[in-house]
């Protein structure tokens, strides 16, 4: 992560702050499991912002998400009105409208399947100091078997599907945090990464 100040923008602008294939990161500071999801992905937060949820951008008040009930569309501006929630948005490197197409297809044909609550049991086990200890120790294996173990090919974790949307693209595959198995990624460990998002500018004032 860049050394910008980053601050969640008011009222999000489609084309200026965000696009169709850009990926969305929210937060929200009254909801018990967006807590003890930042909670249990605090070793890997490197900037002030905490994010608990990722989603696909696919127009401009629509998203493609994983949340408890399944993968659905869903609007966008119920983040924007609502007080408590913090939202980000992050282009990936090389973006183009053929990509976002591309993604965005991937995403809808995920639509309809479950959530995959099993993997939750794995970010809470690696996300325990011992667990966080014994995954330094063998090098991210621990995580990589876990979730390997615990995930269904049919069932989607939020940051799992968003992540292998981008995973699936020529021009970022296997990049970066995109090596690791989709399962085992985190929606703060893909927020965080620079090699697959163009870096943050600061907005002017």
């Amino acid at each position: 992560m860049s050394n910008v100040e980053l601050k969640a923008i008011e009222r999000p602008r489609y084309g200026r702050h965000y696009r169709r294939g850009y990926v969305g990161f929210t937060y929200h500071s009254d909801h018990v499991f967006a807590k003890g999801t930042v909670w249990f992905t605090r070793w890997e937060r490197m900037s002030d912002i905490k994010v608990s949820h990722a989603l696909l951008v696919s127009g401009r008040d629509e998203c493609i998400e994983a949340v408890g009930t399944g993968v659905r569309r869903h609007n966008l501006h119920e983040y924007f009105d609502d007080e408590h929630c913090q939202i980000f948005f992050r282009k990936p490197r090389s973006w183009s409208q053929n990509m976002a197409r591309r993604m965005i297809n991937l995403a809808t044909k995920e639509i309809g399947k479950d959530y995959d609550s099993s993997l939750i049991i794995s970010d809470a086990i690696i996300g325990s100091f011992a667990g966080h200890l014994l995954n330094r120790i063998t090098r991210h294996k621990l995580e990589e078997l876990l979730s390997e173990a615990l995930n269904h090919d049919d069932r989607w974790i939020c940051s799992e599907l968003v992540a292998y949307c981008l995973d699936s693209q020529p021009e970022l595959h296997d990049r970066s945090v995109l090596a690791q198995p989709n399962a085992a990624i985190t929606p703060q460990e893909l927020f965080e990464d620079d090699e697959i998002f163009v870096p943050w500018k600061r907005e002017p004032t």
